[in-house]
């Protein structure tokens, strides 16, 4: 079943600024996608268009057959920066993601995340105390809270040093198990694409279009050194060196898919 789609999609600024084109993709039920793509190619736009955090000059998104205009209750992200309030302290920064619930429900959910991202001790302490990789444990408790249909990903592990990263991804595939959300990430990691997605679409720039899509058919967990997962790399690579083929003057650039050292 399809829960998110996004049909025909563009977005033109104010000063002229065509950002996306006709962007046409979509994300199933319990689907995890990834969105990669060179710099200009709206991968950012995009996704804030779905959170309704900015409005499309054209065509429309839906999520379960039902177009949404603005922000919407089915719909939660999580960013680059945690973005907690710092006048609130962990328990409640993940409870103010469950606002709608009842409170019982939600005291039990906030101890049930807690325990899940390996803060049961943290629910009094405020976020100046916490390590990055603390703080953004607890972005994404906030953000499942209410458990949403569909939970978006602005490269939210990017600032992070690789242990702390690697920990947060297992702790996400475990949230994604037993919620199972529909899950649209932005990243620039191609390892980190390989690593969560059940799909990756590579975006093309300026104006940022859909350039193509992949499965990516690996079992889980995946084994970051296996063959079969550098042969996942090395096809993401060379997609995206195939989008911004156009963006090089002829005769200029490096090309993944010939002499790259990483293919």
């Amino acid at each position: 079943m399809t829960r998110l789609a996004i049909n025909h999609v563009g977005k033109t600024y104010a000063d002229g600024t065509e950002a996306l084109r006709d962007i046409q993709a979509h994300a199933d039920s319990g689907e995890i996608v990834a969105i990669l793509g060179g710099s200009g190619c709206g991968k950012t736009t995009l996704l804030r268009l779905i959170a309704g955090l900015d409005q499309a000059t054209n065509g429309t998104i839906s999520v379960g057959g039902d177009v949404i205009a603005g922000t919407h209750p089915a719909i939660s992200a999580v960013f680059q920066e945690p973005r907690l309030l710092p006048w609130l302290k962990v328990a409640d920064n993940i409870g103010f993601g469950g606002l709608r619930l009842p409170a019982a429900e939600r005291a039990e959910r906030i101890k049930s995340l807690l325990d899940r991202i390996g803060l049961a001790g943290y629910a009094d302490r405020w976020p100046r105390d916490l390590s990055g990789g603390q703080q953004q444990r607890v972005a994404i408790a906030r953000a499942l809270i209410g458990h949403p249909q569909i939970l978006l990903l602005d490269e939210p592990f990017s600032a992070l040093d690789p242990f702390t990263r690697a920990s947060l991804h297992d702790l996400l595939l475990g949230l994604w198990r037993d919620l199972r959300p529909t899950v649209v990430m932005v990243t620039h990691d191609i390892d980190e694409a390989v690593t969560l997605a059940d799909r990756i679409v590579v975006m093309k720039p300026r104006p940022g279009r859909v350039h193509e899509a992949m499965q990516v058919d690996l079992p889980r967990p995946r084994d970051r050194l296996a063959p079969a997962f550098d042969l996942m790399k090395r096809r993401v690579m060379r997609a995206i060196d195939r989008s911004l083929a156009e963006e090089r003057p002829h005769g200029t650039g490096i090309t993944l898919g010939a002499v790259s050292p990483w293919v």
